[in-house]
This record gives C-alpha cells, sequence and structure tokens, in this order.
C-alpha cells in the first residue's frame, strides 16, 4: 500500500512539474489590439457646366475643399454646358475641356484625388464622349494615391465607369447618365459589387438620381437599378442631374442628390417630393429633408420656379467607423457654409 500510495504522490508531482514546465516553455502571443483609423471625409460636386458666368462659384468651392483638405473629391458629371443641340461640335468647344481641368487642378496640386464621371451634357454625341475620354485619359493621375479598378470596355470602362477601395470602402463610379441603365454598364456594375462583398460598406454613384425628385420617376429604371444595388448591399447611392440638394430613403438604399457645384439653373422639386419633405406656407415654403430632418426653404425663382435657399451647393462626406455622415455645404461670400437652415 506504502509503494502505491508512493507512486501516486510521484505521478502528480511529475504531473505538476509538467505543467510548471509547459508554462515556462510555450509563449503566449501578445494580443492582437485592432489599428486605429482616424475619421476621414470626401467631398461630392456636381454639374460644373463650365465654362459658365458662375465659373467663379467652382473656383471657390474647390479652394474651400484644398483648406478642407479632404481626402478625395468625386464629380458626379456634367462637367461641360453640351446640349443635344449640337449635331457638330460648336465653336468653342475646345475651351471646354481645358477650362475644366483648369478649375479641378488645384486639388491635384494638393494631393487630393479626384474622381470623374460623366454626365449626360458631357455624352450626347460621339465627338461628346470622345472629348471625355481624351480630358480623363490619365485618369490613373488624377486619382492618385487611389488605384482605379477597370475591367470593362466602352461606357462600362474608365474613365466612365470604375471603382476603388480605401480604408475598406468600395466606390462604385457607374455611367449612368439617363432614366435608362445601358446594359454593359449594368453588367459591370453587378460584377463589381459582387467581386466588392468583403468591403465594410459600398457606396454607388451615377449622374442621374435612381428616383427623380424633380419630375415622375420611371419605375422600370428605378427598379433595375434599386435591385442591382440592393443585391450588391450598397448603402448610398449619389447622384447630381437634378441640381437639387435632396436626401430619401428608398428601401434600403440611401439616395442622395448632391446638387449643383455651380449653382448654374436651379429647378423645384416635384409635388411628391414636396410632400415627402412636409413643405409648409404659401410664399416661401419651409421644408423638412425626408431622411434626416435637415431644414431649408423653396421660394419664386428663375422661371417663377419655386427653388432651394442656396443655389451652389456640394455634399461633405465622413467615414467614423461604421458611420457614414452627411453635410449638404453652400459657400458664402467665399466659405463653406452648412445648407441646412438648422445647422447654421
Amino acid at each position: 500500500m506504502r509503494g502505491l500510495v508512493a507512486l501516486v504522490f510521484a505521478l502528480v508531482a511529475a504531473r505538476e512539474t509538467s505543467r510548471d514546465e509547459l508554462v515556462v516553455r510555450v509563449s503566449r502571443p501578445a494580443p492582437v489590439v485592432p489599428a486605429v483609423v482616424e475619421p476621414w471625409t470626401f467631398a461630392v460636386l456636381s454639374d460644373l457646366h463650365l465654362p459658365n458666368d458662375h465659373a467663379e462659384t467652382v473656383h471657390e468651392t474647390v479652394a474651400a475643399l484644398v483648406k478642407l483638405h479632404v481626402r478625395f473629391v468625386v464629380v458626379t458629371g456634367d462637367h461641360t454646358n453640351g446640349t443635344d443641340a449640337f449635331r457638330g461640335r460648336p465653336r468653342d468647344w475646345a475651351t471646354w475641356w481645358p477650362a475644366v481641368r483648369a478649375a479641378l487642378q488645384p486639388l491635384r496640386d494638393a494631393g487630393i484625388a479626384v474622381l470623374p464621371i460623366a454626365g449626360n451634357h458631357d455624352t450626347y454625341w460621339p465627338w461628346q464622349r470622345q472629348a471625355y475620354a481624351e480630358a480623363f485619359a490619365d485618369l490613373e493621375a488624377w486619382a492618385a494615391p487611389l488605384v482605379v479598378n477597370s475591367h470593362g470596355e466602352g461606357v462600362a470602362g474608365a474613365p466612365f465607369s470604375y471603382s476603388v477601395e480605401i480604408d475598406g470602402v468600395h466606390l462604385a463610379l457607374a455611367h449612368v447618365v439617363a432614366q435608362h441603365l445601358d446594359r454593359e454598364v449594368a453588367a459591370w456594375l453587378e460584377q463589381d459589387l459582387a467581386a466588392a462583398q468583403a468591403a465594410k460598406r459600398r457606396i454607388v454613384f451615377g449622374h442621374v438620381p435612381m428616383v427623380s425628385v424633380i419630375r415622375e420617376p420611371k419605375p422600370r429604371f428605378a427598379a433595375r437599378l434599386g435591385a442591382i444595388l440592393e443585391r450588391g448591399a450598397v448603402s448610398h447611392y449619389i447622384a447630381g442631374h437634378e441640381h437639387i440638394v435632396w436626401d430619401e430613403r428608398f428601401g434600403s438604399i440611401e439616395q442622395i442628390s448632391v446638387g449643383c457645384s455651380s449653382g448654374f439653373y436651379q429647378y423645384e422639386p416635384s409635388a411628391e417630393s414636396k410632400l415627402h419633405a412636409h413643405c409648409v406656407g404659401h410664399g416661401a415654403m419651409r421644408c423638412a429633408m425626408p431622411d434626416g430632418g435637415g431644414e431649408f426653404v423653396i421660394a419664386r425663382g428663375r422661371k417663377n420656379r419655386r427653388v432651394q435657399h442656396d443655389k451652389n451647393s456640394f455634399t461633405l462626406f465622413t467615414v467614423d467607423g461604421d458611420d457614414l455622415r452627411v453635410r449638404p455645404m453652400t459657400i458664402i461670400d467665399g466659405e463653406p457654409r452648412p445648407f441646412y437652415l438648422n445647422q447654421r
């Protein structure tokens, strides 16, 4: 019996010794501390319509963005003021794109990436599409240090449609210039978003809104584009074209219209849009943005339309972890100011 007891104690002692040795020999890895990503901001401009008599507004906006140190700037089309009436090239067409590039050059000089897409006024005729493609043939230089991903051809390829990724946020810039979705662009967008499912957020930019704010929407177009965005788990669709600041949710998609950066024309919200914004009053109507509640006024303007209180606008977006903050802005006396009246 004593021999058995001695053997048990010996085994226990040996096990304790082995455990102590194991603790000494095994080095535990240091805990992994997630990298802290500081909030960063980008801006979206639209509808520069250069050259025009309001070019100074564009220059002031660009100068403000340089001072704000935004990380990059997206321009959602209508850089120029071409129309579908130009069957041939007008005399001054050669001045259009040099004026656009010169207006945006201070951003590039400041190391701020510029990501353009075309608008309807840039692409009515083949010569206009060619001029746009030539103007941004050096897209990779404008986008640097961001890396341009382009895997399509024609309007489904750069500089018409492409994507970039920054800190886990995927940005798809699609050639959407009418309430009609080009078949090749639709296929490109499906493929691009499918390949970006690992991104923590997906944002799509087009020139024309998915759902019109100023006129009767086209349900087939909205349904087709909306289905692609939903399948791609897109959080925001950002557009210009209608020269109006708007923010409204359609299904799972937050649609943001960034307004007109040149203040060159303004349009009245449709009766349905005004209803969604709870506009009240008979002269100047006071409204609240359908999603977010930002306050604005629409009053009589050009051609007796009821237009928003500030003509020139751009939008700032701040990425802060999983949050995306949206701040419509205007330029007053050369300085950036919040567009919404209850934020001033």
